[in-house]
């Protein structure tokens, strides 16, 4: 175990890995990565990058492989004061294989950041952990959060603040999770390149903690009491995200930045981004969130949904529980009725009119 005799210490660096394929949430990866998608109006990658600017952290690596043009493109059109790395995975061999490729990058650095490029991070969770691991004398820093069934995650074994082991996937029941959200030293990228392929036939970063914990370096657990963390991996936490995030961030509020027609009514929580069109007696909300060139005609209903970019939706159409891709065209007298676990339309797709389309 490394000792300190210092405790003002600090990380320079921090590596975003955004290669993954997105798979559980297609097809609406199927046009765009999975770290693009608005949670809230936002990009998911750009919330991330935002929080670690915010925390002094200037220097940003960020892993790509699927769709790396599209990634790279809208990080620019973000405008942030800071230097980004562009780091190319050859293929999405998992996030242990992300962390190997970041060698070169991070070869100057005793500690630095690893975020996945996945989760809901936000500024203030992210200062905690850098001020957790700044107060103690440990090598290390993984961020836990409690959830009621652990088997969708890798499951933090702990005792007394101090990591033993991180279990991938392999229990249910409530318990520990690892986030996605990293402080981990030097060694943790030689220990990258000794690790095997998992069960899934992926390189694991977890194995990478668990080989540090065997060597005795100490890895601490941070958790926090705020409700920050979830698991985008589904079309219904997908929408579950952009509730829970607007209303942490707005409350229980409309945010409308378009001019809508009369007697449009919009249901908090609800947002309605820029360049959008509503025509009149159209009822939006509540949970609804509508993003940038969308049209939508008269004596329409939509809530519990989610509307990306430049979609049309017609005339006296009805929209529960569904996320709609960008560029879909529905016609009028449309009833789309998701369910319990949200229906998605796929982008660019055509829906004629009176068509009725029903999970329930």
């Amino acid at each position: 175990m490394v000792k300190f005799n210092s405790l003002q210490r600090y990380t320079v660096k921090a590596v975003v890995f955004a290669a993954g394929l997105g798979k559980r949430l297609r097809p609406l990866t199927n046009t765009r990565p999975k770290h693009l998608l608005p949670i809230s109006g936002k990009p998911i990658l750009r919330r991330i990058l935002e929080s670690l600017l915010l925390n002094g952290i200037e220097e940003v690596g960020i892993v790509v492989s699927y769709m790396p043009d599209l990634i790279i493109e809208d990080v620019k059109n973000y405008g942030l004061s800071m230097k980004v790395e562009w780091i190319h995975q050859k293929e999405p061999l998992g996030t242990g294989d992300a962390l190997r490729v970041c060698e070169e990058f991070l070869c100057n650095e005793d500690y630095f950041i690893v975020v996945y490029g996945d989760i809901t991070l936000n500024t203030v969770i992210l200062g905690n952990i850098i001020r957790f691991f700044n107060e103690n004398i440990c090598d290390g820093v993984v961020e836990g959060v409690l959830v009621e069934d652990t088997l969708r995650f890798g499951r933090i074994i702990s005792r007394n603040g101090r990591l033993e082991k991180i279990e991938e996937k392999t229990a249910g029941g409530p318990g520990l999770v690892n986030t996605g959200l990293y402080i981990l030293p030097h060694d943790a990228l030689e220990f990258s390149r000794q690790i095997n392929l998992s069960r899934r036939g992926e390189y694991e970063l977890t194995d990478v903690l668990n080989i540090l914990v065997s060597r005795n370096y100490e890895i601490l657990v941070h958790t926090t009491d705020q409700d920050w963390w979830m698991d985008i991996g589904s079309p219904r936490d997908y929408l579950k995200a952009n509730i829970k995030k607007f209303i942490e961030e707005y409350g229980n509020r409309v945010i409308c930045n378009s001019e809508v027609g009369e007697k449009v009514v919009v249901k908090p929580p609800s947002m309605i981004l820029e360049e959008v069109e509503v025509e009149r007696d159209t009822v939006i909300g509540p949970n609804t969130f509508i993003m940038k060139n969308v049209r939508i005609g008269s004596n329409t209903i939509i809530e519990n949904s989610i509307l990306l970019e430049g979609s049309i939706i017609g005339r006296s159409s009805v929209l529960r529980n569904v996320i709609i891709g960008e560029y879909v065209k529905i016609g009028d007298k449309v009833s789309v009725e998701g369910g319990q676990e949200v229906f998605v339309i796929s982008p660019r797709t055509e829906i004629g009119d009176s068509s009725k389309i029903s999970m329930v």
